[in-house]
């Protein structure tokens, strides 16, 4: 008999279920010049197209491409890929210990930054950082196209987080379908406070940011019904049933068949699979067009933070690992969550973007947002081991000085642009731990 559409995609979240403790991390970038800050097109001398040639001359494979444009490259378990306004995403393989995700992520830069003229280099922003979004030319990859053109229609910030944001995002490895819900449902509601911790964006299209989390903001105007959190996953106990559901309803701009891709309109996927029904393959593609904080793959994808240097970058998936692979803090956090609903947590993300610091009387907590974030970093460090500990220490030190990576490069910018071009291209004082 065969099986439906709901129950292949249910099978295919159940395969993902592992017993190990591993962490994978994506890297984002933008490639710009250290002269006036702009940042690179895939089109022009020295642009992404030309580095990822020269990363496939040098050993990297072709993993995806259309005619002679190549998107993706793989090597060692590792990948290189652009997102649609040119950021350069570095992929690391999953490993247990921070310090490996460190090692093997400055092994690939090292090769990406041998091949980069003496004006380029790739900095970790959560925004260009000088570029407006309008003068950057979409990537020529067809899948960018449809969204760029749909997505518009669906949310006046889309086009922004298409082209102009940057992020550090973290998978995280589940056992079975109960550590899936209690994750699930522990991300989704610590899903602000990282967003709040990891705010890294000073610049909106040229000039300073004035509120806070401009992440947070982007996202809230990117088509609300497939990005931010799935309708009831507070609400109720959301499970691989119910995540089936939320693909199967969801609308996927774009489906693929062989090698070609055809506009949805607003059909949504059951409707799809009700005309004709779909592939293993083709269920699994219509997951990878939701975004939501988190994500569900064959593995839990944290989406919120943003893109930050080095160590600081590290500090996300140390904190994540902190958190969900130890069982003590894996529970207290499920516990709080329970306080928590869909609306409770929609209000979390609206009081973020104003304000670093504001009363948690929705958690029945006597505590601020910050002294709620302080002891979200002191039970992490509980579950880290020394050297992971120092990192995410570290930069607990940076934002108790300046609130976050962006509000210090706020106070930077306003105060000389010579030094905040200094810092984000050298990396600063503030930047390497002594």
């Amino acid at each position: 008999m065969m099986k439906s559409s709901k129950t292949i995609l249910k099978d295919y979240f159940k395969s993902g279920e592992k017993a190990g403790k591993k962490i994978g991390v994506e890297f984002e970038h933008f490639l710009i010049s250290k002269t006036d800050l702009r940042s690179y097109e895939y089109f022009e001398e020295n642009g992404q197209k030309q580095l990822m040639n020269q990363l496939v001359s040098t050993g990297w494979e072709v993993q995806y491409s259309e005619g002679d444009d190549i998107f993706n490259a793989v090597k060692a378990g590792n990948m290189v890929s652009f997102e649609p306004g040119g950021q350069v995403e570095i992929s690391i393989k999953p490993f247990e210990r921070i310090h490996d995700i460190e090692v093997e992520y400055l092994s690939v830069r090292n090769e990406i930054d041998a091949l980069l003229s003496d004006d380029q280099m790739l900095i970790s922003l959560g925004y260009h950082p000088k570029t407006k979004i309008e003068t950057l030319p979409l990537l020529p990859k067809k899948r960018y196209q449809f969204m760029y053109d749909e997505l518009h229609k669906r949310g006046n910030f889309a086009r922004n987080m298409m082209k102009g944001t940057a992020s550090t995002q973290v998978s995280i490895d589940y056992e079975d379908e109960k550590d899936f819900i209690k994750k699930y449902r522990v991300a989704n509601f610590l899903a602000p406070f990282i967003s709040r911790l990891f705010d890294a964006s000073p610049i909106f299209e040229g000039a300073v940011y004035a509120a806070k989390n401009l992440r947070v903001r982007i996202w809230d105007h990117t088509d609300i019904n497939r990005c931010k959190m799935p309708k009831g996953a507070m609400d109720q106990q959301f499970d691989y049933d119910a995540y089936s559901d939320y693909i199967l309803n969801s609308e996927p701009i774009l489906m693929i068949e062989g090698d070609q891709s055809y506009l949805t309109d607003h059909q949504t996927v059951a409707d799809l699979d009700h005309d004709k029904p779909l592939s293993k393959v083709q269920l699994v593609h219509a997951s990878t067009m939701v975004f939501p904080d988190v994500r569900v793959k064959q593995f839990l994808e944290i989406r919120v933070a943003d893109a930050l240097p080095l160590p600081y970058s590290l500090a996300v998936p140390a904190l994540i690992k902190g958190i969900f692979y130890n069982t003590d803090n894996l529970d207290k956090y499920y516990k709080l969550s329970l306080n928590m609903d869909d609306d409770g947590v929609l209000k979390l993300n609206d009081q973020i973007k104003e304000s670093y610091s504001f009363e948690m009387g929705c958690l029945h907590l006597s505590m601020t947002c910050d002294d709620f974030i302080g002891m979200l970093i002191l039970d992490a460090t509980n579950g880290l081991d020394s050297d992971e500990m120092e990192i995410l220490m570290y930069f607990q030190e940076m934002i108790q000085k300046y609130e976050s990576y962006s509000e210090y490069l706020k106070k930077i910018y306003l105060e000389d642009q010579a030094l905040f071009k200094k810092v984000i291209t050298t990396g600063g004082e503030h930047v390497q731990i002594q």
